[in-house]
Formats: structure tokens, C-alpha cells, sequence
């Protein structure tokens, strides 16, 4: 059986059977607006930039999914399928403790990620999973790429933030401040984060980028 989701503006996703491994197939499909030359070196481009990113934030310590292949031709990537729950249903159903352990473990990973020169790109909770032994897994680097910018780190931060306070709004403080206590336990700018945080925000050129 093949199931179909939709999410993602640059590519469809299929779970499917891989040689008897449940998996995600990431397509990245054509795009008839783009010369045709052009549109396949992009998605290629992509394509193999997107494994390379999961494969380095697994070198960062940060679990993301195993990539099973990279079919270059077809611009795919067949990914190890995650049982668990997206943080984003998990969070309002966790008591206090719980809530506090998992959003620090998340921050730590942001900051790995961080110090490690890896930007996400798309940091919302619904891009964050919680498998069925209780790891914390990142998913969907389709976005991201590899910065020292200290302003980089910011705004991969800044919409995370913005994330949690539009979908999490009666739990923000507290899920918030339990990320950043994690993020400033790993983070490469763990001193300046908070000033650059709302320096971001004062310029608010950053407000509608993310996705609830």
C-alpha cells in the first residue's frame, strides 16, 4: 500500500516499502514554469544537498532519518520511516517534566546543529518527531544549508520561536524557555543569542517565513 501526503511546497511525500523497510519517498517533482535543463539541475541540486545535510547532522550527534537511496534520476530520496508522534501533537499532552525534558533535548540538538555550521531552515515542531524509544528526531532539511553566520543561527532560531508561539501559544513560556536553556547548552553563541533573537524580531522582516 502507498500513502500520499502533501505537505511541503517543493515535494510530495509517499510511504512505501523499501526491499521490506518501511519508508519515505521524497520527490522532488518537475516544475513546467523552469527550463526543463534547468529544473532538473536544481532538483538535483537539492536532492543530493539535502542528504549531505542529513547526513552531517547525524555527524553533529542529531538523529535524522537513515537514508535508504538517492535516485538521482528521478530527483528522490527514499528515507527511513519514523513511528512515533510530531511534536506538535506531543507537546500539549505532556506533563510538566516531560515537557521540560524533551524541549531541552530539542534546544541541545538546535545548538549542535548551530555549532556544527548546520541551518535547518524550516525549524517548527511539526518538522520534529519523537520516535516510539523516545529519541528526538529532525526531519525535512529541504531548506537548509551550511552557514557560520551568527546571523543564520538567529533567524533558524528566531522561527522556531515564532513556531511555537503561534501553534503552542498557552504553553510558549514555558516550552520556550526550555528550548533556549537547552540551545544555549550547546550553541556556539550561546552568550549572544537572546540580544540577536530580538534584534531579528525588531525587524520583523522575519514574522510570516515560518509555517504554524
Amino acid at each position: 500500500m502507498v500513502t500520499e501526503d502533501f505537505r511541503g511546497a517543493e515535494s510530495k511525500l509517499f510511504q512505501k516499502d523499501w526491499l521490506g523497510l518501511p519508508a519515505i519517498y521524497k520527490i522532488r517533482q518537475p516544475k513546467t514554469y523552469r527550463i526543463k535543463e534547468l529544473d532538473f539541475s536544481f532538483r538535483k541540486y537539492r536532492t543530493i544537498h539535502e542528504a549531505r545535510l542529513l547526513a552531517k547532522a547525524k555527524k553533529c550527534g542529531v538523529r535524522t532519518p537513515f537514508i535508504y537511496e538517492i535516485d538521482i534520476e528521478n530527483t528522490t530520496l527514499v528515507l527511513e520511516y519514523i513511528p512515533g508522534k510530531i511534536i506538535k501533537e506531543l507537546l500539549p499532552q505532556l506533563d510538566q517534566k516531560n515537557l521540560q525534558n524533551i524541549c531541552r533535548t530539542i534546544g541541545r540538538d538546535v545548538g549542535s546543529l548551530h555549532k556544527n555550521g548546520v541551518i535547518h531552515g524550516d525549524l517548527t515542531t511539526s518538522n520534529i518527531i519523537q520516535n516510539t524509544n523516545k529519541q528526538i528526531i529532525f526531519v525535512d532539511f529541504g531548506l537548509g544549508y551550511i552557514s557560520d553566520r551568527i546571523e543564520d543561527f538567529g533567524i533558524d532560531l528566531y522561527l522556531l520561536e515564532k513556531a511555537i508561539q503561534s501553534t503552542h501559544a498557552d504553553i510558549y513560556k514555558d516550552v520556550w524557555m526550555n528550548v533556549l536553556k537547552g540551545y544555549k547548552e550547546t550553541s556556539p553563541i550561546k552568550n549572544e543569542i537572546e540580544e540577536k533573537l530580538k534584534e531579528i524580531a525588531s525587524r520583523g522582516r522575519y514574522s510570516e517565513r515560518f509555517l504554524p
